[in-house]
């Protein structure tokens, strides 16, 4: 077989990050894999807040997160050589700070969480004295900024031309951007096409209570506006271990290399493809496993937090009437049917 390598000359990191890989997991199941997904939002806010002027070259860039937004925001930042305060918590490892810091990126560590065990609530207390402190201060709001929701157009335009647009998709839920705005797109296309939410036991998302969360990555202890209750029809609930089980699977089984909620997406976009196999699944990967060599991916790590499932495997989930019979359960899987409901 002959070898050649494809190239472009990119002017910056971040243009290859935007552009996922495609792989076909299975005759039925598909994988859209990021390095870093969250670069996509964060490039559509601040282009088209400097479009609209609200931000300048001597502009403060804020915005709370513990993970890839986090990221893929400083590389944006860097990019358009833009100061950036990323307000975060305990949950942002040493590596990742690091990188955020050698990216010109300013981190505020919140080391109090409120009375649930979660950092949210004071997290975003703290971005908004920032902001109230700077005149020149641009919040990105990941939540509620609509710029979020309507990046993720593309992906729909990828997802259509190369698989259709009548998919079930499965995606990892917490600002509510990628899954809604995927989703929403490929309904204009299709209106058949199905929405599986993945979140994790004590995330509010879908009416759950307020609660400590194990999985990071997904998940919130806010409702924010970009989520959009009514695209959805099905949510399943995953346990942190659980969700690193599937992926050290998705590892071994088909040598991706990805994050804990690639995993969990995976885990149960496989359940269900498996059990619908005339139907067409797609599931996103937001990130690749770099950051988690040191946790998910070692074992040692996994054993003394009590994270690694006992040796029989757990193949379906706990179907559930409503959140009410999740809540305060000791289950690793739960789901429930959502049937496209505006919220409970």
């Amino acid at each position: 077989m002959d070898m050649k390598f494809r190239h472009t000359l990119l002017k910056s990191p971040y243009e290859e990050l935007i552009h996922p890989h495609l792989y076909r997991v299975r005759d039925n199941l598909f994988l859209v894999q990021f390095k870093v997904m969250k670069v996509l939002p964060a490039l559509n806010i601040v282009r088209r807040a400097m479009d609209r002027g609200e931000i300048n070259q001597d502009s403060l860039v804020v915005d709370t997160s513990s993970g890839t937004f986090a990221l893929g925001l400083a590389l944006v930042c860097h990019h358009f050589k833009l100061k950036l305060k990323i307000v975060s918590d305990p949950a942002l490892d040493k590596n990742l700070k690091t990188r955020l810091e050698d990216l010109g990126a300013h981190v505020v560590v919140v080391i109090e969480p409120d009375e649930q065990g979660n950092y949210q609530s004071k997290r975003l207390q703290v971005v908004k004295q920032i902001v109230e402190e700077n005149k020149n201060a641009f919040w990105c709001n990941q939540y509620d900024n609509t710029d979020n929701m309507q990046s993720y157009g593309l992906i729909a335009d990828l997802i259509a031309e190369k698989i259709g647009a009548q998919v079930s998709l499965v995606g990892a839920v917490g600002s509510g951007g990628s899954t809604s705005g995927i989703m929403q797109a490929l309904r204009d296309r299709d209106s058949d096409s199905k929405m599986v939410a993945v979140d994790t036991f004590g995330s509010v998302l879908f009416g759950l209570t307020d609660s400590k969360r194990e999985l990071r990555g997904l998940g919130n202890s806010v409702i924010p506006k970009n989520l959009k209750h009514d695209l959805y029809d099905e949510v399943h609930w995953v346990s942190a271990r659980l969700a690193y089980s599937w992926t050290r699977n998705l590892h071994r089984k088909h040598a991706i290399y990805a994050g804990g909620t690639t995993g969990a997406c995976y885990g149960v976009a496989d359940f269900l493809s498996r059990n619908s196999p005339d139907e067409t699944f797609v599931f996103i990967g937001p990130d690749d496993g770099v950051r988690y060599m040191e946790t998910i991916y070692n074992d040692d790590w996994l054993r003394e937090n009590q994270l690694i499932l006992p040796n029989h495997e757990l193949t379906e989930p706990q179907g559930c009437i409503g959140p009410w019979d999740v809540c305060g359960s000791s289950y690793d899987w739960a789901f429930m049917k959502w049937n496209r409901k505006s919220a409970l």
